[in-house]
């Protein structure tokens, strides 16, 4: 029997490749997600799919997958221009500024947008190729959020899990996106999405909220097609491999020597690249200001700042370097002296080795990123030291923070508290019991560790299978096999969010023409009924004129096509408004923007419009409300898209649905589609004896009582504009409902 393999899919592969004369070689890569996936590499069959970090002409891909297959790699081949446009364009120059809180350094541009969105769809076709069913799907970091849903496009159902390596931003900074909307619905096309801290789940639970009014829980969302996992892992290091390197040759020597160049001083050590969320000219700031304000430090203390070079052609980049170059030059000139300069400033890359000695012969580690992830740094500063507690002093925008209680935490925009951090940890050594927990924290959350826990949530969220929903196209098999031998069609269609995508204001969802013209042409062909929660007046002035049937407030009443309305009996609206209509009037009062919506036999209370979060928690309070107050009385409470309505239980789609199967039992083919729960109703009261010839279309994803699915309305319509054609083409004879039939309904009208 085949193992499941893992597929892990990143920007970049673990191995770079690089041209020597004939050949193609492959150097192998450093970093933390590297580390971390290592051991997952030797337990399970494991494929890394990625960019290998340079053009390749495509009369070589050959020969550079054949390298990159013994590294366990698969090549996703980018051209130059796709590369700047889906990089260094949107990428880093959109999503990097603005998930460290830092919109005003975002340049969108949709040139780049496009690259992005093709990339992503060359990754998505590369997985798809690879993988087979039961196999496993992670996802890594910000450049390829679309990734998730376009798999889920392409019919993928193996478990697919996303991790965001950097910070995911307030929902206020996110909604300035323009493409706001396209980046939540790709990750929302992952089984299990992980951050480094809560604090990035609670603002990506905002922005769904905000953006696409999508309601949730604090570990889950609840999709119509799947639930989507919610997880707090904060990535760790290989501390064995700290430890390791600090026995090493070159770890002592850079140790010794930087003792030896500071005798009798104290060695502040502060680790970056050179990018502006680091925060290395606020750092640079907070040691000035300690100068300034603490004059008996001078010439005790010295700052050795690495800082690795980075984006160097990149004008913002060039800006920071010169930045950080006077200030560096200014500090050191004002507070400089014959036996040495307060900073040493290192800007290349240094060795993970010789950076373990700098560790070991500091005592203070300043990390001062203004937004950041994780940050390992802090991590491997604390493995380093072992057994010789440090101070850490670290920024409270840094995901690590919430990790380690021990550290300094500071706001690295505040220079008086870098400051007087910086001072107290010179004034106090650390404890062992402050250092322990942290320590503790790096020895047991470690890189293994995090990557293990991943992949068991990730199989835990695989629990629950996807239903088998196939995408929706009427022209193939087993559909157009229906529809060829169909001669009296019937078609149960919802209209908000199915033929209409929902607005703000509900009385702004009249149907617009291209919606008009294929019901007129649809129902001419085929016995049609809009199935809505919508009230009579409103059907009746919206598509009253057309040939097609209308059914009411969630089956209130029935209007066959070309008939008259006829209404359930024994439903009577003043009795629910009388119980239900002080409450929802009290709520729209303390809710601004929230409405009512008056009908004949039910009440909806509508909170599109007002602020999504508050009235996300008012509809809390009101359900438990309703709850208390319908105990035992003859009604249902129904939420939906941003709306609770109370109806009497009696009167459901679930129970139209049943009624017109019966009025139209000589129909040899049924479509119905929907959006909601209301609808699930009405597709679940499709008797056995229909299966054979019906069909069940959801709108916007899978959905377990759907048989097939389509993306959007406009997909929707598309289908149903071709059922006509070929209905038409036909000229099939329509089903009618008769006035016998119908007698069997009370004939009152609504």
């Amino acid at each position: 029997m085949r193992k499941p393999k893992l597929i892990v899919a990143s920007a970049r592969l673990p191995v770079t490749m690089s041209r020597r004369q004939d050949s193609w070689e492959a150097a192998t890569s450093t970093g933390g997600l590297v580390t971390a996936l290592k051991s997952v590499a030797e337990r399970r069959p494991f494929t890394w799919l990625g960019w290998p970090g340079t053009p390749v002409p495509e009369a070589e891909h050959k020969r550079v997958r054949k390298v990159l297959a013994k590294h366990g790699s698969l090549p996703v081949f980018l051209t130059k221009s796709e590369t700047e446009g889906f990089y260094e364009g949107f990428s880093n120059r959109v999503l990097w500024p603005l998930f460290h809180n830092l919109g005003d350094r975002t340049h969108f541009d949709p040139q780049g947008w496009r690259a992005y969105k093709a990339v992503n769809e060359k990754f998505a076709k590369a997985i798809e190729k690879a993988a087979e069913p039961g196999d496993f799907i992670w996802v890594h970091d910000y450049q390829l959020a679309r990734v998730p849903e376009l798999l889920r496009l392409r019919g993928v159902t193996c478990p697919i899990g996303f991790f965001l390596h950097i910070p995911f931003p307030s929902a206020e900074t996110y909604r300035s996106l323009p493409v706001r909307g396209s980046i939540l619905n790709g990750l929302l096309g992952a089984d299990l999405l992980a951050f480094h801290s809560y604090e990035y789940i609670s603002h990506f639970r905002n922005a769904c909220l905000r953006v696409l009014g999508i309601e949730s829980e604090p570990e889950l969302i609840r999709l119509s097609s799947h639930s989507v996992r919610l997880a707090q892992l904060p990535i760790g290091i290989d501390p064995a491999e700290i430890t390791e390197m600090a026995r090493g040759a070159e770890a002592k020597n850079e140790y010794e020597s930087v003792r030896a160049s500071h005798p009798g001083k104290t060695l502040i050590i502060g680790v970056d690249r050179l990018d502006y969320t680091k925060g290395i000219p606020q750092k640079l700031l907070g040691f000035e200001e300690l100068l300034r304000a603490h004059p008996k430090w001078r010439n005790r203390v010295v700052l050795i700042q690495i800082a690795a070079p980075s984006r160097t052609a990149v004008s913002e980049y060039q800006q920071l370097k010169r930045q950080v170059d006077e200030l560096v030059g200014r500090i050191n000139g004002r507070y400089g002296t014959s036996a040495g300069a307060p900073i040493v400033y290192v800007n290349q890359n240094v060795s993970r080795e010789r950076l373990v000695g700098l560790f070991q012969a500091s005592e203070i580690a300043l990390i001062t990123p203004v937004r950041d992830g994780m940050n390992l740094v802090a991590l491997e500063y604390i493995a380093a030291r072992g057994s010789n507690p440090g101070s850490l002093i670290l920024s409270e925008f840094a995901g690590a923070a919430h990790c380690l209680p021990g550290a300094r935490l500071v706001n690295p925009h505040s220079v008086m508290q870098v400051a007087e951090a910086l001072n107290e940890a010179l004034e106090k050594r650390p404890t062992e019991a402050s250092f322990r927990h942290m320590r503790e924290f790096v020895e047991t959350n470690t890189a293994m560790t995090w990557s293990n826990s991943f992949l068991d949530q990730l199989e835990a969220a695989a629990v629950e299978p996807r239903p088998p929903v196939e995408r929706l196209d009427v022209e193939l098999p087993p559909i157009s096999k229906l529809v060829s031998k169909a001669t009296k069609p019937l078609f149960f269609l919802d209209y908000d969010g199915t033929l209409r995508s929902y607005v703000l204001k509900p009385d702004d969802a009249t149907p617009g023409d291209r919606v008009r013209k294929m019901l007129t042409d649809l129902g001419a062909r085929a016995t049609v009924y809009i199935v809505s929660g919508r009230t009579a007046s409103t059907l009746e002035q919206w598509l009253g004129d057309l040939p097609v049937g209308l059914v009411c407030e969630h089956g209130l009443a029935i209007k066959p096509p070309h008939g008259e309305w006829l209404r359930n009996k024994g439903v009577s609206g003043p009795t629910l408004k009388k119980i239900v209509q002080p409450l929802f009037e009290e709520f729209t009062q303390r809710t601004p923007g929230s409405t009512i919506e008056q009908k004949t036999a039910a009440l909806a209370w509508h909170y599109r419009g007002a602020d999504p979060e508050f009235g996300t928690f008012q509809a809390k309070e009101l359900l438990a409300l309703l709850e208390d107050s319908l105990r035992k009385k003859p009604f249902s409470v129904l939420r939906g898209a941003r709306v609770i309505e109370v109806r009497y239980a009696e009167n459901t789609k679930g129970h139209a649905a049943r009624e017109l199967l019966k009025t139209h039992s000589d129909a040899d083919f049924l479509f119905v589609a929907g959006d909601d729960r209301t609808d699930e109703e009405m597709m679940d009261a499709i008797p056995k004896s229909w299966h054979s010839r019906a069909v069940t279309c959801w709108v916007g994803q899978r959905n377990a009582h759907a048989h097939y699915w389509v993306q959007s309305n406009m997909d929707l319509i598309g289908q149903l504009e071709q059922l006509a054609r070929v209905f038409g083409e036909k000229k099939p004879s329509r089903t009618r409902s008769s006035k016998k039939r119908s007698s069997r309904r009370s004939s009152t009208t609504s």
